[in-house]
């Protein structure tokens, strides 16, 4: 146990010592690029203390979450290098420690890292992704941003717009073309405006139109169904709607319809596999490819602590510059390993199962062979 203690307390201390050196040099670098920006803002808000603390309050977060595998690993490099350095080492394994007796208490660090990892993009992130969408130009999602049309693949309704604002999740001059069943009112709808409106009690989730200017009659016309389900409801048929104003079913989010990777990038696994089944949204090779990349994220992170661990305790020592440069080119390797297969993916060359687990497959068992010698 006093080993435990004393290499765990190294690698934490390696690993907070890294992480506040890297994340900030980050946030110092980025916060004087953008500075004049959050002066802007800090004039309105009143704080600019306040303005940065909410900025990157939120993004060291994500920079944990983007860097922890490597951290980790710079983390134990770094305490195992501690000991070779004071021959600590030497001492340990010529009084009968064995190599994986030293080795334990960093894997079972960099176990509780990645497991830390897991639950920060797993519950943590997906609560704050709406700030992850709002750069430093765009503090208060003011900017009105363009977005691509796109489908609703259920009601085949295609979503068109001069574009939207983060905030109040807003599409400026929205323009729905109508498919040929869904025409009773004209082969489009537009409008000055439109709000995602999430479901709430007997109103299903979808887009409220408000200032509609085609059709013109729009107050009068009755509600438009597809397969016995409204898909366009007028104020005849919805009491609660405002002259002018009609609300479209839609299940595809105002973040899905504008493009954004954020609600990919930082939702929960839970909330991937429910866009996966909505009829919708749609997706492509990249939501399952993400869900299946979740399972393994934490495989993945031990592994690549695995491959450097023998770098240092392994019976062929090298010394510590020469163990930190092969480090530097194996992390090179496992990288461009992963985001090669991830890269095939999306060219439609693997499935998204196979692009996600090929690098374990390669990874895990070059992990296992290269700690094989610490077992003996």
């Amino acid at each position: 146990m006093l080993i435990d203690r004393y290499i765990g307390r190294a690698q934490l201390h390696a690993f907070v010592v890294v992480f506040v050196s890297l994340a900030g040099l980050y946030f110092v670098f980025d916060a004087f690029t953008n500075m004049e920006e959050f002066l802007s803002h800090a004039a309105e808000t009143g704080s600019l203390t306040k303005v940065l603390a909410s900025y990157y309050s939120c993004r060291l977060l994500w920079f944990f979450d983007a860097t922890s595998p490597v951290i980790s690993l710079a983390s134990a490099m770094f305490a195992l290098s501690w000991l070779e350095r004071h021959n600590e080492l030497t001492a340990l394994l010529a009084a009968g420690v064995s190599r994986w007796r030293i080795a334990r208490p960093v894997i079972v660090f960099s176990v509780v890292v990645a497991l830390a990892a897991a639950t920060n993009r797993e519950l943590v992130l997906p609560r704050i992704r709406e700030a992850f969408a709002r750069n430093a130009q765009d503090l208060q999602g003011r900017f009105v941003q363009p977005f691509e049309p796109r489908y609703d693949n259920r009601t085949e309704i295609l979503f068109r717009g001069r574009g939207g604002q983060a905030a109040g999740q807003r599409i400026d001059q929205p323009s729905l073309l109508m498919p040929p069943q869904l025409g009773t009112y004209g082969s489009q709808i537009t409008a000055a405006e439109a709000f995602w409106m999430p479901a709430d009690g007997p109103r299903p989730a979808g887009y409220l139109l408000k200032g509609v200017r085609e059709p013109t009659d729009i107050d009068g016309l009755p509600a438009l169904e597809s397969g016995g389900t409204p898909v366009v409801l007028s104020r005849s048929a919805a009491a609660w709607l405002q002259p002018r104003e009609c609300y479209v079913v839609s299940d595809v989010t105002f973040e899905q319809l504008m493009g954004s990777q954020n609600w990919s990038q930082y939702s929960s696994t839970l909330e991937l596999v429910r866009a996966v089944r909505n009829p919708s949204l749609g997706v492509g090779a990249d939501i399952p490819l993400r869900i299946h990349a979740r399972f393994i994220a934490p495989l993945l992170d031990m592994a690549l602590v695995m491959l450097g661990i023998p770098l240092v305790l392994g019976p062929s020592r090298k010394g510590v510059f020469v163990a930190v440069g092969l480090c530097v080119g194996m992390t090179v390797i496992f990288f461009l390993t992963v985001l090669g297969s991830h890269a095939l993916v999306i060219g439609d060359a693997f499935s998204s199962s196979v692009g996600a687990w090929t690098p374990l497959l390669i990874l895990a068992p070059l992990a296992a062979w290269r700690a094989q010698p610490m077992w003996q």
